[in-house]
């Protein structure tokens, strides 16, 4: 940043060094000045110079009461200078109020030294001891100004010129008989007072000048940790909203299908919804991932370890990007080694994101053959492994492969080729950062990964999970294989219908139209409102409903779970549910202890089935 001169048109001078200018001048108010000497050293010449002549002489005491007053001036222009310059100055008139007291300490310093310099012609009868102790008088005045004067080189140069110019002139004529031998003394006293001087002010320059980096390194250092933080405060604003308006299709999506499974008639075509409830379900919780793992890069990620089945996350995985590997002409399939237990405790946003991110990075740079999904026990835990059948990694590359946004020259070619016209793969980023996302969940989690690769035949990169033991209690029997015959025919099979009212409240009318056409095909009677007036109206007219959906955000800012409690409290013989589309543990705990559930978007038809059998009644029941 600059400013301009406002004087003789010069160019604009940095502030830094208009701050620089305006510390050397301070520095002369703040480390002392010649005012006490000026007070005391000419008392002490009268009264020596009465001793001498047995009488005070008249010019003397002048002298002495003119360095008196102008002692006062200095105290006083000390104190302006402190009030004028010693404050926040703006920037537009630092130079002008520089300029103005660089030129009146300027004239100070030559009027202060041309008083001091008086001492040797109202001296000069004198005896020749009393003349030596004036010039050491004056010497040792000179070594003071190059202590406190020499910051500023300008106000320095115009006293040191006077006094010491003076001083060395007049050598010769104060001592007659001595003063050439005097004389080079004092000039070799000069240079080292000059030499002196010049040292003080650099040292003093170059301290400010470390102290003046240190300060720009501190605060770049700030404006950049604040713009980071800014930066990921934004983004982590933009996945928020982007990953709420992402599940209010989704939430649709997948009522609509659960919608359509219940009134399919076609056995050929229970198997495509079935894939396209799964891919609903797995997209709905990559969205929730999405928002996890910001929270993981902004390092408020807080690890929830809980038992979770590898069978059902693997075939999870397998369906969701099942469609995408016949698109691209490769095979894919997942194994889970016979016999064992397959439970493991890990944090199941993180290990199903990682698990997502190999297999997509598998397919992507697969030109033919297949993948292959598995888990087996290894070194006493579970290792999951995703192998294909690509061009493999060179051993140059390998080393490189888990940084953000690299990618293989090897595999380019790969990738390239066997990207299909659809598009690429769900629900992960293309941009090279699948792989660096791996790593860093794996280091958060403390998991083991790493890969394998021969060129021309094939890669595998590996997760290696700690052993988990005794674990299959802390699962409910339900929860078994996704892959069983029974399991599959209980979730195709027509649900027994309900009996009752039920309200949906929703500002969404796709969502809400969803909703109610499911609620309708499992038996419920469904009335469907969008905001708390119309709700607020059906209570006036004596309605009471048996269960409650309401939304959490509802149009212009108005609060679902106060809607909520607000119709629950008027039909205590009714139950409800809280539908909330961002993870919120403020209002999952506010709604655990007043006794509320709490559904997250986009909600499970099962669950919600689940959840209504066991507060509605059952027809024929």
């Amino acid at each position: 940043m600059a400013t301009s001169s406002e004087h003789g048109g010069g160019p604009a001078e940095p502030l830094w060094k208009l701050q620089q200018r305006q510390r050397l001048l301070l520095s002369i108010a703040s480390r002392g000045s010649s005012e006490a000497a000026a007070l005391i050293i000419p008392g002490i010449v009268v009264w020596l110079q009465r001793h001498e002549t047995g009488a005070f002489q008249a010019p003397l005491l002048l002298w002495w009461l003119g360095m008196a007053f102008m002692a006062c001036v200095f105290v006083g222009l000390r104190r302006q200078l402190r009030r004028d310059l010693g404050a926040a100055v703006p920037s537009a008139e630092l130079p002008a109020r520089l300029q103005r007291w660089e030129r009146v300490m300027g004239r100070m310093a030559l009027l202060n030294a041309g008083s001091w310099a008086l001492a040797i012609p109202l001296t000069h009868g004198s005896g020749h001891e009393f003349r030596l102790f004036i010039y050491l008088v004056l010497c040792g005045v000179v070594a003071s100004a190059a202590t406190f004067l020499a910051p500023a080189a300008a106000v320095f140069k115009r006293f040191f010129g006077v006094l010491y110019g003076a001083m060395l002139l007049a050598v010769v004529w104060y001592f007659p008989n001595r003063g050439l031998y005097l004389l080079p003394l004092l000039m070799l006293y000069g240079a080292t007072i000059a030499r002196h001087a010049w040292g003080a002010r650099q040292l003093m320059l170059q301290q400010w000048a470390q102290e003046r980096d240190r300060q720009l390194l501190a605060e770049r250092y700030l404006a950049a940790k604040e713009q980071a933080e800014q930066a990921l405060e934004a983004k982590s604003r933009f996945l928020s909203a982007a990953s709420h308006d992402l599940r209010q299709p989704l939430h649709a999506l997948g009522l609509l299908v659960e919608t359509a499974r219940q009134r399919n008639a076609d056995g050929a075509l229970a198997g495509v919804l079935d894939d396209a409830q799964a891919c609903a379900q797995s997209l709905g919780t990559m969205c929730n991932d999405l928002l996890d793992l910001s929270r993981l890069e902004n390092g408020t990620w807080e690890l929830r370890a809980q038992v979770m089945d590898l069978r059902i996350l693997l075939g999870d995985a397998t369906r969701l990007f099942a469609a995408e590997a016949r698109q691209r002409g490769l095979v894919l399939r997942w194994r889970v080694a016979r016999g064992m237990d397959s439970l493991v405790r890990a944090d199941e946003a993180l290990l199903r994101q990682m698990v997502f991110n190999l297999l997509h990075n598998a397919l992507r740079y697969t030109q033919r053959g297949g993948v292959l999904l598995a888990a087996r026990v290894h070194g006493g835990g579970w290792r999951i492994e995703v192998w294909d059948t690509g061009l493999g990694i060179a051993a140059e590359d390998r080393p490189h492969v888990f940084a953000p946004h690299f990618r293989a020259r090897s595999g380019q070619a790969a990738r390239r080729a066997a990207q299909p016209a659809a598009g690429p793969l769900p629900g992960v980023s293309s941009q090279g950062l699948g792989l660096a996302v791996v790593a860093a969940a794996a280091r958060r989690m403390g998991v083991e990964h790493g890969l394998l690769s021969t060129p021309g035949r094939g890669s595998c990169f590996w997760l290696q999970l700690p052993s988990s033991l005794n674990v299959q209690a802390a699962l409910p029997q339900s929860e078994g294989s996704s892959e069983g015959p029974q399991a599959q025919a209980q979730a195709q099979a027509r649900p027994p219908l309900l009996q009752g009212r039920c309200w949906v409240v929703d500002d969404d009318a796709q969502v809400a139209r969803a909703l109610a056409g499911l609620l309708r095909d499992w038996g419920l009677q469904v009335d469907v409102a969008a905001t708390g007036r119309e709700v607020a109206d059906w209570l006036a007219a004596g309605q009471h409903p048996d269960f409650v959906l309401c939304d959490h955000h509802l149009a212009q800012g108005e609060n679902g779970f106060a809607l909520l409690q607000n119709v629950l409290a008027q039909a205590p013989q009714a139950a409800g549910a809280l539908l909330s589309g961002e993870p919120s543990p403020a209002l999952e705990q506010e709604a655990q202890e007043l006794g509320y559930l709490l559904l997250r978007k986009p909600v499970d038809p099962l669950a919600l089935l689940a959840l209504l059998q066991r507060r509605l009644a059952v027809a024929g029941a």
